[in-house]
């Protein structure tokens, strides 16, 4: 049954299989050893510096047009540390394996800071034994017995939403998401302030992927304390579940629980190790489910017809749904839009990796130790495989023959460490958006109805304001 809900999540997500890039069948741009070759060329930019605000900033463009001049490899220096970036298919199908790229460093971050030796686990010989765990739960089955619950927390956020009520979408996103979240993945509704969460997200991230001494960033007083706080309220989660067989059913943890623990946990589970869990599911969604949501919401309001679209298709299905409520499956009109939406600005263009050995990429050398970026996005942006691509068009992926396109958007990662939550994440985006925009009217606030978009790594709509006109 696992093993079902499984392959399940992978097919139903859209997600790319790449073959093995050096195997058998291998183009041959890809050998492992061999460290002495040239390097991939460093782009124009400062030195030291390196292109910061581009990479920081609308970071699509800056690769589309960088790849362009340079090829699918390429490095270039942010704030002293070295960055080397692989484009395309074959960098994509690199994310297949673990044999030349690691996710090692940014899991030794959240070891450190919550102290559980569960996150080594995600990267160590066993991974896919624990990513079973996440992925045989974490699938359409549970957004589908637990849809009322989702509704009826969204409904809760937006309660007060009258006329003229102001807000700024990435961060009512966060606050839904992470709501969400807890209570579906960890059974309690979400026990801390999204200022809370956002000093222990942002310090993680800065601390991971910022190159700061961990000592420094992990002994901020403000962090220190916020980190805490969650640790204590994660051990009482997981003593909770523990005693309260029929509760665990309910959560992550349980889902652990059920099974025996390899040897790289001593064959114990401990309350320490597994008090990452419930954190987990926070710090998963809170930038990319939200971000998702956040640019969903920006196209539909940018784009009356289509919103008209999404709610004539609501109000078709509201009357054929079950006492479940509108599938979101079934909404082929939103889940274009999304597709649409992430293709333009996926959440994670990007994914961080380490080079666990010496290996030739299309003539050059990667060395062991180099921090990797492989653009996720390589292909969003591909005119051969859609036309005028810079044009919101949901037709894209409307119609029997968009399935193979939909696996070119790789909005939640992709390979061997894509997000375990790459099924239920666009489930619970796409949850949020069909209810505001089929109960209330909504309009983009003049003077903030475009979004500046920032990648803090991942990429956000930033100083965005939409306006309640009225409740539908």
């Amino acid at each position: 049954m696992q093993a079902e809900k499984v392959a399940m999540s992978t097919a139903e997500s859209g997600l790319s299989e790449p073959k093995c890039p050096f195997s058998d069948a291998s183009p041959g741009s890809i050998k492992v050893g061999s460290g002495s070759g040239k390097r991939p060329p460093r782009i124009k930019c400062l030195p030291f510096v390196g292109p910061i605000k581009p990479f920081t900033g609308d970071v699509m463009p800056f690769l589309n047009e960088t790849r362009k001049a340079y090829g699918e490899a390429f490095r270039f220096p942010i704030m002293g540390n070295e960055l080397t970036i692989l484009c395309g298919d074959d960098a994509l199908a690199l994310l297949e394996h673990d044999e030349l790229l690691s996710t090692t460093r940014s899991m030794e971050v959240l070891a450190r800071a919550v102290k559980s030796k569960l996150t080594y686990t995600f990267d160590g010989p066993n991974h896919k034994y624990y990513r079973k765990i996440h992925s045989g739960w974490l699938n359409r089955q549970l957004e589908k017995e637990r849809r009322n619950e989702i509704v009826t927390t969204v409904g809760e956020h937006t309660a007060n939403w009258k006329p003229g009520h102001v807000f700024d979408p990435l961060k009512e996103a966060q606050s839904q998401t992470v709501d969400v979240l807890s209570r579906i993945l960890n059974g309690e509704p979400f026990p801390f302030t999204s200022k809370e969460l956002s000093t222990v997200v942002h310090t993680l991230i800065f601390a991971t992927y910022g190159h700061v001494p961990l000592w420094l960033a992990l002994n901020n007083p403000v962090y220190k304390k916020t980190q805490k706080k969650m640790n204590e309220n994660s051990l009482k989660l997981v003593r909770r579940v523990r005693q309260d067989p029929e509760f665990a059913e309910r959560t992550l943890i349980g889902q652990y629980l059920k099974v025996e623990p390899k040897e790289d946990l001593d064959g114990v589970w401990r309350d320490d190790d597994l008090k990452i869990v419930p954190i987990a599911a926070y710090l998963a969604g809170y930038d990319t489910v939200a971000s998702a949501a956040a640019f969903m919401l920006y196209q539909l309001l940018a784009h009356p017809e289509w919103l008209q679209k999404v709610r004539a298709e609501y109000d078709e299905l509201t009357r054929e749904a079950d006492s479940a409520g509108v599938d979101p499956m079934k909404q082929k009109v939103l889940r274009a839009i999304f597709m649409e939406a992430t293709r333009i600005n996926p959440p994670g263009a990007l994914v961080i990796r380490y080079a666990t050995k010496d290996f030739q990429f299309k003539g050059y050398t990667i060395r062991k130790g180099d921090e990797v970026i492989v653009q996720i996005s390589s292909n969003h942006m591909n005119e051969a495989l859609f036309p005028n691509p810079e044009k919101f068009d949901p037709t894209r992926f409307l119609g029997d023959d968009a399935t193979q396109l939909k696996r070119k958007v790789l909005t939640f990662g992709s390979g061997a460490h894509r997000c375990t939550g790459a099924m239920v994440g666009p489930l619970f985006s796409q949850e949020m958006v069909s209810y505001w925009v089929n109960h209330f009217d909504l309009e983009l606030v003049p003077g903030n109805d475009k979004p500046r978009i920032v990648a803090v790594p991942f990429t956000q709509p930033m100083d965005l304001k939409v306006r309640v006109t009225g409740r539908r």
